[in-house]
């Protein structure tokens, strides 16, 4: 009798191993030892995440190089990047030397970085009216964010830009902590290790977000250890740190709320880890990114982040100097 194989043909695939990505009978598969093998369509895809033990043939790594499918691994349980799939594009080299040309300018920098904690800013207060509309008791933020906003605009330092956006972040996660129900609870934001669940579900789902970034901005063409907001510091991605920022409160700090609240994780979904802190159990990861994924497609949030890949080509468009790099030296050759 023959194995009735499966078939995905979506935008997203999430790959837990051990398994294999391969090529059978001319096709893009993933099989799992055991298993029936899952048809992917490279035609669909945009990304694809593996978690764990996944390797990929040579015919597989042609395939996703043809179609670009944005590839990255995963530790088991998605808390930590270990690498990504990349490929050379010659297109898209002038993004690089715009990004460098104008980063390197300090006044620039500031200014970029202004306007990511303003639309960060921005996506707090629309989260705060939110909020309050359905009858959440949310204090003195959007005052807070309003005085934040204020003197953001007359922020001369970049300093002073990463310090504002620190105080809004505080001001929304005290607010934050009071929109959770009972039994979960949220004293501060703590990471590395995340001391209770609600600080590991925000870190897990925080390093999605990047990744998905990171790799958006790589298949861009942009450096993405680069950025405005976060200094450099070697293997930071630090554009895609910068890109996330407006994204964090609708992408998960929002999913977050209604996850907690509605009851689709509990408690027992966590489990301690030796080296302290929490991390979500391995048998819960699958719930997880579905929920999460229904979130990003129901958000829409593949246009919000396109929307700030939008901002970030036309603001170093419009600043790019040329005439502060030096002339062809000519073909030599």
């Amino acid at each position: 009798m023959l194995r009735r194989t499966s078939s995905l043909s979506a935008a997203v695939a999430h790959l837990a191993g051990p398994g294999q990505l391969k090529v059978i009978n001319g096709q893009l598969a993933f099989k799992r030892h055991g298993d029936d093998p899952i048809r992917l369509d490279p035609t669909a895809l945009t990304y694809i995440y593996c978690y764990g033990e996944v390797s990929v043939t040579g015919a597989a790594i042609e395939i996703l190089f043809r179609h670009g499918v944005q590839t990255a691994w995963l530790s088991p349980a998605g808390a930590r990047c270990r690498g990504r799939l990349a490929w050379a594009d010659s297109q898209t080299t002038l993004n690089r030397v715009r990004q460098h040309r104008v980063f390197a300018d300090p006044a620039c920098a500031r200014e970029w970085a202004k306007k990511i904690v303003s639309g960060k800013i921005e996506a707090m207060v629309a989260a705060a009216r939110h909020y309050q509309r359905h009858g959440n008791f949310v204090g003195s933020l959007l005052a807070d964010l309003a005085g934040f906003s204020d003197r953001l605009s007359a922020a001369k330092s970049a300093d002073t830009v990463r310090g504002l956006e620190g105080a809004a972040s505080g001001a929304w996660f005290r607010c934050f902590a009071g929109l959770l129900k009972d039994p979960w609870v949220f004293a501060s934001r703590t990471r590395r290790p995340p001391s209770d669940p609600t600080n590991a579900l925000l870190s897990l789902a925080y390093t999605w977000l990047l990744n998905r970034t990171n790799a958006r901005l790589e298949a861009s063409g942009y450096e993405v250890y680069l950025g405005g907001l976060h200094e450099y510091r070697p293997g930071r991605p630090s554009l895609a740190c910068d890109m996330m920022e407006p994204l964090r409160v609708p992408v998960v700090d929002r999913w977050v709320i209604a996850t907690c609240n509605q009851g689709e994780l509990m408690s027992t979904d966590f489990q301690p880890v030796e080296s302290g802190g929490f991390h979500l159990h391995s048998t819960a990861i699958g719930k997880t990114l579905c929920s999460w994924e229904k979130h990003w497609q129901e958000g829409r949030f593949d246009d919000a982040l396109q929307y700030w890949l939008n901002t970030l080509a036309t603001f170093l468009r419009e600043r790019d100097r040329p005439e502060k790099m030096p002339a062809p030296a000519g073909d030599d050759l």
